[in-house]
């Protein structure tokens, strides 16, 4: 409190040598000076409240003699000073005060729809001053004194209670604006019924009503304000005077969102159950806690257009001033005698928002009168002050808010974007109306935009603002469509702020085609750089000011064709930007832009090369390595002492840049120079200059090296981050490494650095990798059950390795409880999710719901496909099986050829399993006929499934035991469908498959085992000749037709006399391997010594 006192003594002595008596005192000197920064005019809403009066000395009533001035000089003698107020504290403390509670009054009344506020939520205990007990005794005497000081302490309490309480309600809102019953009270974090939220409370409805500890509880008419669909949390009462209620918080507001855990970092809440379990978890680390509301608007405000500007002015200014309870220092009057400067540029509404301090010209935020006046007044006459003051103009009663949709329509489901642009318009029209006369006088002006266009531009940049800030790629892609719909309709001509945050909202996109796009319709130029003619999509409706043409707009078409990897489109746009149309690069001439936008801001910057670098890097090929060297090259290293002219210099971005684009191919030696040369240029690598580099020796297989980096990173005073330690965490997870992963964990907590989600999802990788999927079980539930670390168990990424650790162990009731835990903690499952739920249930046997799952995933990529092919198979489901697999095979998927092999081999297994020869016989003709070669694993998949066996049995009981179980009626003919079908392409059969037909034919007996007598004399190697058959060996084979194997075992007993007569049959073409043993051994079995008749099948 010495330091105010000081401060006062300070100021009353200025004053006395000022001779100050009041803010109204001529002015001698007045200028003023122009501030950019002010310049534009930027949208908000807000409703203007009553102000209230300040008694201010009227400028006429001065008097301007000589006299009067020595009259009042005699009013501040010195022994004014030494009469000073014996509570000058008091008075300190009041002014302290007053200036708070108006720069909250300020606050609240520029409060966005979106706030953030941070409560305490461990309860503050707050002790009342105990009275002396001697001072009790005294007052003994006196019942009623007593009484009354009984009550004056307990209302004190009372009011020091509410003071350091949260006193906050929340309740459940449902679909159809429906309440819940009971209320969480976020002091105690319990629930309660409505009567027992009030219990106790004084509950008023009016906004006069403001006594302390009285509920502002939530009305109808802010709970229709909600949408009929929403499901969330709203604050249902405030107590008046609580920690909540000074924080801006009122009844009615949406909360959106908490505090992690651990971190700075809000997640979502839409429950009161999630609320209440983030408050307890967030308890046991930390005090407070981060609360972000949303602030439910009516239906129609006004738009306001807020300018602000500076003046700097000497005594006397000439201007009354007042406080207003918004908390801002309001003009209200101007004298006639005032100067040239303030009559021109001062208006009546204006409001004051800081004053230059006497000394160091610092601005210091004006919050009442007296402020002001006291820091006008500490200048002698004819110093000059400089004051900023703000503007505020009414565009149109009627212009919206942009995000809420006009009263007369009816509650659809458009979206904000809709409802933006449907704002941005309507605003558009009606401001246009009303500046239509103004709009005509000045049509022909260049530039020219009205104050509904200005509106729409700064509205749109808000917008684009906000959704780019979120990362919300769909979204961003919508808003810049919707935003470039509305500057159309209005006939705006796009500023360069908002023209680049449009590119950049595509770009977050990875949009590039509709970012170029955007920059040929609205410049009418090549966004290649090159002399092509382009066709506009707005035929030039779209269109910009001569300025919007900078390195700042370009800079984001040039990240477009980095997006691309288009390095040649890129080099073409630098050229263009330098003016020179005589360079030819990737076969297309140049262009120049010169004269076509900004001249002062047109020449490529270093930030425009670094960008073109990134898009050679990113091609991926040795091209574009090339190319990013030979861009790299083409640029001065960085001089201190003597700046590069031309080209721009380096810096540590291009350098990390091509440091990177080494990493690609694993070039670290390369990469190694590219460091040096860094260091050598007076610039200092940072951490992405390390994790480059990290990146770099990993890629060429060198993780010791790697860690070697590491080290060395930390003897260089730069602590690594979590990107450095994921890295080297991910290669050694590869590397099967497990131990060292675990241990480098160690080394990052122990460095103060929290693992997050990623560094989780590697470890639990790695140990699935590792065919461990019970640690890494157990890894993620003992994170989930940590409070430390379960915020950071919310993540898709890991629910996925969980439910596929799952399916690893056959558990899929396991999986299924998994996803169940998505749900309940907020997060969705995505396509990796419910593949990793098929492959669950798969190995669960429970092939119904695995195919159910899949019919429910909507695009499916390829590997949820090829899982989805083995649930339809094993579920039986082969008519849409085979459907899904003739699309796959037509080229209508993304099905890589081995993954189409695996589909069709599931399908073939399935078949076969289930007795569906059609449908295995369609499989194995549309597999051969796509140009596909039956694998080993294809005649696996097809002996499983018939149950084939590739060895005679060595005893009587075990061939007694096959003869029990042979295979059904059918399995022959399809074996030798199998063998016409290879032989049609000239294609081998797997030894193991041919040695299982043999075994099978043995095992059968009669007319099975005499066609697979002759199958051995058909049999060759891949590298013999064609030979023809015959049942007699004295018979010259003449020239007839082919019979197939199939047809001869139907029809055996007809075609057996045109085998002796010459006739052809297939050759078996049966590679050499090692398991020709097992060949020979099967032959020997069906083997018939002489003519033997062939015998009846069993039937």
């Amino acid at each position: 409190m010495v330091q105010y006192k000081d401060a006062a003594l300070a100021l009353l002595a200025s004053i006395v040598v000022g001779q100050a008596t009041s803010i109204q005192t001529y002015s001698t000197a007045a200028f003023m000076i122009p501030n950019n920064r002010w310049k534009d005019s930027a949208i908000i809403t807000r409703t203007r409240s009553n102000s209230r009066r300040y008694s201010a000395i009227p400028y006429d009533e001065r008097s301007s003699s000589s006299d009067s001035l020595q009259e009042q000089d005699r009013g501040f003698s010195s022994t004014g000073l030494l009469n000073l107020p014996d509570d000058d504290d008091e008075i300190v403390d009041a002014l302290l005060a007053k200036k708070e509670e108006r720069r909250v009054a300020r606050q609240q009344s520029t409060r966005k729809p979106v706030y953030q506020v941070t409560l305490p939520i461990v309860v503050i205990r707050a002790t009342v001053a105990t009275t002396n007990e001697n001072d009790v005794t005294a007052t003994e005497s006196s019942s009623d004194a007593n009484g009354e000081r009984l009550a004056s302490l307990v209302a004190k309490g009372q009011d020091i209670a509410i003071a350091n309480t949260v006193g906050m309600s929340l309740r459940q809102v449902y679909s159809g604006r429906r309440l819940s019953e009971l209320a969480l009270d976020v002091d105690t974090l319990r629930f309660q019924s409505f009567g027992g939220e009030l219990q106790g409370r004084d509950v008023s409805e009016e906004e006069t009503d403001k006594s302390l500890g009285s509920l502002e509880v939530l009305q109808n008419s802010v709970l229709k304000l909600v949408k009929e669909s929403f499901d969330g949390v709203v604050v249902s009462s405030v107590t008046r005077g609580g920690l909540a209620w000074q924080a801006g918080v009122r009844a009615g507001d949406v909360l959106a969102a908490t505090s992690a855990t651990i971190g700075s970092k809000l997640w979502p809440k839409s429950t009161l159950d999630g609320v209440r379990s983030a408050i307890s978890s967030r308890k046991v680390i930390s005090s407070s806690m981060d609360f972000e509301f949303r602030r439910l608007t009516v239906d129609k405000v006004e738009a306001e257009s807020v300018q602000s500007f500076e003046l700097s002015l000497a005594r006397p200014i000439g201007i009354n001033v007042e406080d207003t309870d918004d908390g801002y220092v309001t003009v209200t009057g101007i004298s006639d005698k005032a100067s040239e400067v303030v009559a021109n540029n001062i208006r009546i509404g204006d409001r004051v928002l800081s004053v230059e301090s006497s000394i160091g010209g610092q601005m210091w935020d004006v919050y009442n009168t007296d402020g002001l006046t006291s820091a006008v007044t500490t200048r002698m006459p004819g110093q000059p002050v400089r004051i900023r003051f703000e503007r505020v103009e009414t565009i149109d009663e009627e212009a919206v808010t942009a995000r809420l949709p006009q009263p007369e329509s009816a509650p659809s489901s458009k979206s904000t974007m809709t409802d933006a642009v449907d704002g941005f318009r309507r605003a558009g029209r009606v401001a246009a109306a009303s500046e239509a006369p103004a709009a005509q006088a000045q049509q022909a002006l260049p530039g020219f935009q009205s104050a509904a266009q200005k509106m729409l531009l700064s509205r749109s940049r808000d917008l684009l603002r906000t959704f780019i800030a979120r990362n919300e790629v769909t979204k961003n892609l919508k808003v810049a469509d919707r935003v470039i719909e509305a500057v159309v309709d209005s006939e705006a001509a796009l500023d360069g702020r908002t023209l680049t945050l449009i590119l950049a909202a595509y770009n977050m996109c990875n949009n590039a085609d509709k970012t170029i796009a955007t920059f040929e319709d609205v410049f009418g130029l090549a966004g290649d750089g090159s002399e092509k003619e382009v066709k506009r999509v707005h035929d030039g409706r779209l269109s910009a000011d001569i300025a919007a043409l900078n390195t700042f707009t370009i800079s984001g078409l040039l990240r477009a064709h980095a997006v691309r990897g288009d390095y040649e489109s890129a080099l073409r746009v630098l050229a263009a930007m330098e003016g020179d149309a005589a360079m030819t690069i990737g076969g297309k001439p140049t262009r120049s832009w010169s004269g076509k936008g900004d001249p002062l801001n047109m020449l490529p910057d270093t930030r425009a090369y670094n960008i073109a670098l990134a898009a050679a890097a990113n091609r991926g090929t040795k091209d574009g390595l090339d190319a990013a060297l030979s861009i790299f090259e083409s640029m001065p290293n960085p001089s201190l002492s003597n700046p590069p002219l031309g080209k721009p210099a380096k810096n540590l971005v291009t350098f990390n840049t091509m440091i990177n684009a080494y990493a690609r191919f694993g070039h670290y030696e390369d990469a190694l120079g590219v460091f040096k040369t860094l260091k050598e240029s007076k610039l200092q690598p940072d951490r992405v200059t390390y994790t480059a580099l990290i990146k770099t020796s990993i890629k060429s297989g060198n993780i010791e090296k790697a860690l070697d980096i590491l080290d060395d990173m930390k003897w260089a005073s730069i602590k690594p981050d979590i990107v450095s330690y994921n890295t080297i965490i991910e290669a050694l997870c590869n590397a099967n490494r497990l131990f060292e992963a675990k241990d480098l964990i160690n080394e990052m907590e122990t460095a103060g650095l929290s693992p997050d989600s990623m560094t989780y999802g590697l470890l639990m990788k790695g140990l699935l990798r590792a065919n461990k999927p019970g640690p890494c079980l157990t890894f993620f539930e003992s994170a989930c059950s940590d409070s430390r670390t379960v915020a950071l168990t919310e993540n898709v990424q890991l629910y996925t390795t969980a439910i596929s650790a799952a399916a690893a162990l056959g558990d899929h009731e396991r999986a299924l409880d998994l996803v169940a835990r998505m749900n309940q903690a907020g997060v969705r499952p995505n396509k990796k999710t419910l593949t990793a739920l098929m492959g669950a249930c798969i190995s669960g046997r429970k092939y119904e719901a695995a195919a159910e799952i899949f019919s429910k995933i909507k695009n499916p990529d390829s590997h949820a496909i090829s899982v989805g092919l083995q649930a339809l198979c094993m579920s039986g489901k082969f008519d849409s099986a085979v459907e899904l697999i003739t699309d796959e095979r037509s080229g209508q998927k993304t099905l890589s050829g081995k993954q189409v092999m695996s589909g069709f081999n599931s399908l073939l297994q399935s078949a076969l399993e289930s007795g569906e020869y059609d449908i295995a016989r369609e499989a194995l003709t549309s597999l051969l006929q796509a140009g596909y070669i039956p694998s080993k694993f294809t005649f696996q998949a097809m002996a499983e499934g018939l149950n084939l066996h590739r060895d005679m049995p060595r005893t009587a009981a075990l061939l007694k035991a096959r003869q029990r179980s042979l295979p059904s009626e059918g399995t022959f003919d399809f074996l030798l469908f199998v063998l016409d079908s290879l032989e049609a392409r000239k294609l081998a059969v797997n030894s193991e498959f041919y040695s299982s037909i043999l075994v099978l034919g043995s095992e059968l007996g009669g007319l099975e085992m005499r066609i697979s007598s002759i199958l051995t004399r058909s049999r060759k190697n891949s590298n013999q000749k064609e030979v023809k058959i015959s049942l007699d060996p004295t018979d010259v084979v003449a020239e007839s037709r082919l019979i197939l194997w199939e047809e001869l075992y139907k029809n055996y007993s007809t075609l057996k006399e045109d085998l002796s007569n010459g006739a052809q049959l297939p050759s078996v073409r049966v590679p050499a391997s090692k398991q020709f043993g097992r060949v020979l051994a099967a032959e020997n079995a069906v083997s018939y010594r002489g003519r033997v008749a062939a015998g009846s099948r069993r039937r």
